[in-house]
């Protein structure tokens, strides 16, 4: 199982979701974290099983990355549904979030767990400002772009492995996210 060796479990809250699975949100990047740097999220949340792993962090600006690592799988796909949906729940449901979605370390995800996603955007695409999705492999970035465009996302590209291109269709700074 992947671990983070700046994990500081006095800063984090642990919670399981309604299928029982086990996520940690972690409110710090490593252990000198100072006050002020513990608020440089709105939200961050983490879900982890054996070979899977999903970051999402939301600033104050609702911009909101979203970091899969590892194989894509189904329970992934509700556990990133769960997560979002937890994260609509605290900051609110009116906002607009605009999202940086980061494919570079996804291993293949199953057409059954897209599409899972891309019916649950159709009821969640108002919410959802811009999307720029990059560093999949072809057939994920294929699928990713068929699942937004089925489910009517407004604003949305995808970007190769071109962070810094997909940061610009967002209007997002650099140091965001550093990739």
């Amino acid at each position: 199982m992947w671990t983070d060796p700046g994990f500081n479990v006095t800063r984090s809250r642990w919670g399981a979701n309604s299928t029982g699975l086990l996520y940690v949100a972690d409110m710090s990047e490593s252990t000198t974290t100072t006050q002020d740097e513990t608020k440089r999220w709105l939200a961050e949340r983490t879900w982890a099983e054996p070979g899977q792993r999903i970051d999402i962090t939301v600033d104050d600006a609702h911009r909101a990355v979203v970091v899969f690592d590892g194989k894509g799988s189904m329970p992934g796909a509700r556990a990133l549904i769960e997560l979002i949906d937890a994260i609509r729940d605290e900051l609110g449901h009116e906002i607009r979030i605009s999202a940086l979605v980061d494919m570079r370390r996804l291993d293949g995800a199953p057409l059954r767990a897209q599409f899972l996603i891309g019916k649950w955007l159709l009821t969640r695409k108002k919410q959802i400002a811009k999307v720029a999705v990059f560093g999949g492999k072809p057939f994920e970035m294929g699928v990713a772009r068929a699942v937004m465009k089925i489910a009517g996302m407004g604003q949305q590209a995808f970007f190769g492995n071109h962070a810094s291109e997909a940061l610009a269709f967002l209007g997002w700074p650099s140091e965001r996210y550093p990739a």
